[in-house]
């Protein structure tokens, strides 16, 4: 069995004008029917929604949450792989002939700095919200105007 050539140009429609231009536009709309018909449930039935969702969330932790912790650790092993097997270090994505936009450094300090971003966005609410919480005087209603 031989491996075939990545497929480089797949017939997806997309949008040619318009606000839906350069997305598909039949799988954008059911998506977001999907999610503000979900929204809508939520917010005019919190209760139902609330209790329907996290029974959902339970049934599936309580069903596949062994199977969750060992995908993690397939991908990780996976990754792990990838990482040392030397022939997927030469893989290109593109054509044959292409080049590399940016160099390893670049690549590496784009991800590093994406990294850094995510957790300074995460934890600028996360940690004043802790210590707000956690602060021992807030805690003892010792603070005026708690």
């Amino acid at each position: 069995m031989s491996i075939k050539p990545p497929i480089m140009h797949l017939p997806i429609e997309t949008a040619d004008s318009g606000f839906y231009k350069g997305f598909a536009k039949n799988v954008t709309i059911t998506g977001k029917l999907l999610v503000g018909a979900l929204i809508v449930w939520a917010v005019a039935f919190p209760d139902q929604a609330g209790a329907v969702l996290s029974s959902i969330n339970g049934i599936i932790l309580a069903t596949f949450n062994f199977w969750y912790v060992y995908v993690m650790a397939f991908f990780v092993a996976v990754c792990l792989f990838l990482a040392v097997l030397p022939a997927s270090g030469r893989l290109k994505l593109g054509h044959h002939d292409d080049v590399p936009e940016f160099s390893n450094f670049s690549w590496f300090s784009m991800m590093f700095g994406a990294g850094i971003g995510i957790g300074m966005l995460t934890f600028a609410t996360a940690e004043p919200m802790y210590h707000w919480a956690k602060n021992p005087s807030t805690i003892q209603e010792l603070t005026t105007g708690s």
